[in-house]
């Protein structure tokens, strides 16, 4: 471990062992606590920070492929040797692959609110008392113009529901086909690329199916019809 402040401070790696301070590491590890400052010729101070010179990867995955990988005003994540996460001077982009999910799984935008007992892989509103309930295209009440989410676990404070990203939807999808709309089904807690068409019912679009089996790209729309 390394403590405080130090001016143009380095460390060489020399094969696969490091040394400092008369200590010799068979496998490199590395504890900053404090600041790198870097002093220029003229004697002032400038916190510049750690420089990483090369990638940053798993010390643990066999493979070696999970990595940051730092390039030239970008950085990019990747696990399992393909890129997930990228920063560049314009913005950032995330990568989902479909191929990667279990049933009823998913990755995206996340919450860790509200209160209920919730099924994975169901479809729920977030009602006027703060709880998750299950969505029902038969009344307007239940889903129509409130907060959606997939539930991830049975505890929304645990698990999280999903409120928009890639979810594999194996158990409460009906009538999967890829590319097709996915809409709030008149069957509690359901999903169906079939269109409610009931006296009373409404219409709301939730995502659209991707060409992975059961994995659709979960968005729900802002707007909705009553029939």
């Amino acid at each position: 471990m390394i403590f405080g402040e130090y001016s143009n401070l380095r460390i060489g790696i020399v094969s696969y062992k490091f040394y400092l301070g008369g200590w010799a590491f068979a496998q490199p590890f590395f504890y900053l606590l404090g600041n790198l400052r870097e002093d220029n010729q003229m004697g002032h101070n400038y916190s510049k920070g750690a420089q990483v010179i090369g990638d940053l990867k798993a010390a643990d995955d066999a493979e070696r492929n999970t990595q940051i990988d730092f390039g030239e005003d970008q950085i990019d994540l990747e696990t399992s040797g393909s890129l997930r996460f990228q920063v560049k001077n314009g913005g950032a982009s995330t990568y989902y692959d479909p191929t990667q999910y279990g049933n009823d799984t998913g990755m995206g935008e996340i919450v860790k609110f509200g209160t209920g007992t919730l099924t994975a892989g169901k479809l729920y509103y977030l009602n006027g008392s703060s709880a998750w309930a299950e969505v029902d295209a038969d009344a307007v009440a239940s889903g129509a113009d409130q907060l959606l989410g997939i539930a991830l676990g049975s505890d929304p404070a645990g698990a999280g529901v999903l409120i928009r990203g890639m979810f594999d939807a194996h158990s409460y999808l009906s009538n999967f086909s890829a590319g097709k709309a996915v809409y709030i089904s008149a069957t509690a807690g359901g999903m169906d690329t079939t269109a409610p068409s009931g006296g009373g019912d409404y219409v709301r679009i939730v995502g659209y199916c991707t060409n992975t089996s059961n994995v659709i790209y979960f968005n729900p729309s802002s707007t909705w019809i009553e029939l």
